[in-house]
């Protein structure tokens, strides 16, 4: 039986990664909806292209924070993602097609590669990151090169930490507040639209 809601089961305990799994397991219940409702085609191909976007952001992200802490077990967590990537390539033609038993073949797939990969893979990685930071005395926003949360105003990067890793990736997706999809990227306060920011700068510097 496939499950597709998140729960605090699901939880890593890295906040940004856990908003993420959320949105993950909210566009694939979505997508199964939208299949068992047999809604238009060009519905399907939406939710079939959102869970596209969201998956390789996603994994982007995670692959940024295995490396940006030397996670020693990176190349086993990426071939789970790899497995995805391929599987998702193969099933979305069929499934935009119409094949009804492909695309159940691909959700009972999808269902159990999450519970395993949310509950094992990612939980597994959380905890070597969390410990990382902890006995490093930082953390990836302070990797990113963003203000640090510990005070001490900004840490800036050097090149040797930052060359194999690269900046946090952007990532696009909706604004409830825009109401567009917009590039959104990661803050002390957490993943933030980068248009919302623009306007709230420019309204204070127009208060001036």
């Amino acid at each position: 039986m496939r499950h597709f809601t998140w729960s605090p089961e699901h939880e890593v305990f890295i906040a940004q990664i856990d908003a993420e799994h959320r949105d993950l397991f909210q566009i694939a219940e979505g997508l199964e909806q939208t299949m068992e409702a047999h809604a238009p085609s060009a519905d399907i191909k939406e939710h079939l292209q959102a869970l596209t976007a969201h998956l390789e952001d996603h994994f982007s992200h995670e692959e940024w924070l295995m490396q940006s802490v030397s996670y020693p077990s990176y190349g086993w967590h990426k071939q789970q993602h790899d497995t995805a990537r391929r599987r998702l390539k193969l099933f979305a033609p069929l499934i935009e097609g119409g094949d009804a038993e492909a695309a159940d073949v691909f959700l009972e797939f999808l269902a159990g590669w999450m519970q395993d990969h949310t509950g094992v893979t990612d939980r597994m990685m959380a905890a070597f990151v969390r410990n990382y930071e902890r006995s490093h005395a930082t953390d990836a926003f302070e990797r990113w090169g963003a203000p640090s949360r510990s005070g001490g105003g900004l840490r800036v990067r050097t090149a040797a930490a930052t060359a194999d890793v690269g900046p946090f990736p952007k990532t696009m997706r909706f604004c409830k507040v825009c109401g567009d999809q917009t590039t959104h990227e990661i803050r002390a306060r957490g993943l933030a639209c980068v248009k919302c920011a623009e306007r709230s700068v420019s309204a204070d510097l127009d208060r001036d």
